[in-house]
């Protein structure tokens, strides 16, 4: 099928201008040639991808919506390779784009940041959001970013195609607002029966969708240690999950690696209880070919170094009590040691 990657971008530009005139205008062709471009695209597809109504604004038909989407893809991927093309073989330049969840934010990003920005040839460093593992991996496929922060299960099946290295176990942890009395805290943790007839903030959980075996795991925990409790509260981010503890509106569960990017203020409103059973590794994941650039091999070797050793550390100290219940009632002192 003779198409052009020119027809899919004057294609995209219709889509994103909303109209014929104003993607002239854009991109610098006539409104002729535009239309001719999209008629032999349509013709080659054997579908009519949009509609104009009298004043010229376009819709997408069904094929449209589906090329839309497809073609968005594809141009991205073939804009990435051609990026590394020249950061390999051209120019030697450094465009880090990181992938990462909500919860490596602040702390994380500043560190990955300064790194990537102290290798000879540095361009840009990129950070980009995904909700899940998941959707990180897909970008790392579709070259869209070029490093990630994923979690383990999530790169299994194409661990060939990435070099990966391990950062740490990420351990889960019950959130509770510092106002709760450790007495109640101590009747959900303890090895007796499941708690009841608690009041406040321990009468409601906030469900978080970030992760749906973390999610499954969580909701039989609090079936089993809060029958209790409802999911009153619900996010896409532990983040937010811990901002609405903090408020003292419910309790949460979340991985420590979100404990280094919370402010003080956030800090000092909550407790967080490590859940044994409950954890999952996480991985730096790079395209394996870029192995053979000095400056992005020490991009990743030094992320490695600095999630084993001082956020790993900063994962478990802090002015959080962190305690594993009922092993031992800890103060902040002892957290620290």
């Amino acid at each position: 099928m003779d198409i052009t990657l020119k027809q899919l971008e004057i294609f995209q530009a219709v889509v994103v201008a909303g109209s014929i005139t104003k993607a002239s205008r854009r991109i610098g062709l006539s409104q002729p040639s535009i239309s001719q471009q999209l008629a032999k695209l349509e013709e080659k597809l054997g579908s009519q991808l949009i509609q104009r109504n009298r004043t010229g604004i376009i819709s997408l038909t069904p094929a449209g919506e589906y090329w839309f989407k497809s073609s968005d893809d594809l141009l991205q991927r073939v804009e990435g390779i051609v990026d590394e093309h020249h950061q390999r073989f051209i120019d030697s330049s450094v465009f880090v784009r990181m992938g990462v969840t909500p919860t490596l934010r602040g702390r994380f990003a500043a560190a990955a940041g300064k790194i990537a920005s102290e290798q000879p040839g540095f361009v840009k460093f990129e950070l980009r959001f995904a909700l899940t593992s998941s959707e990180l991996v897909e970008q790392l496929r579709l070259h869209q970013i070029n490093f990630a922060i994923i979690a383990k299960e999530a790169i299994d099946g194409d661990a060939g195609s990435f070099h990966l290295a391990e950062l740490f176990e990420d351990r889960i942890g019950w959130v509770v607002p510092a106002s709760v009395p450790m007495s109640e805290i101590k009747q959900v943790l303890g090895k007796k029966s499941p708690a009841k007839a608690l009041s406040g903030a321990l009468r409601n959980y906030v469900e978080v969708d970030a992760s749906p075996a973390l999610r499954q795991q969580t909701d039989e925990w609090y079936r089993h240690r809060l029958p209790g409790a409802a999911a009153a509260f619900s996010t896409n981010t532990y983040a937010t999950a811990v901002d609405l503890v903090a408020e003292g509106l419910a309790t949460a569960h979340s991985p420590l690696s979100l404990l280094p990017n919370l402010d003080a203020a956030t800090r000092d409103k909550i407790r967080i209880f490590p859940i044994e059973t409950l954890s999952r590794t996480v991985m730096l994941s790079m395209p394996r070919h870029l192995l053979t650039l000095p400056a992005y091999a020490n991009v990743f070797r030094r992320i490695v170094e600095f999630c084993r050793t001082d956020y790993n550390r900063e994962m478990l100290v802090g002015e959080v009590i962190l305690d594993a219940w009922p092993v031992a009632n800890t103060s902040k002192t002892a957290a620290a040691s």
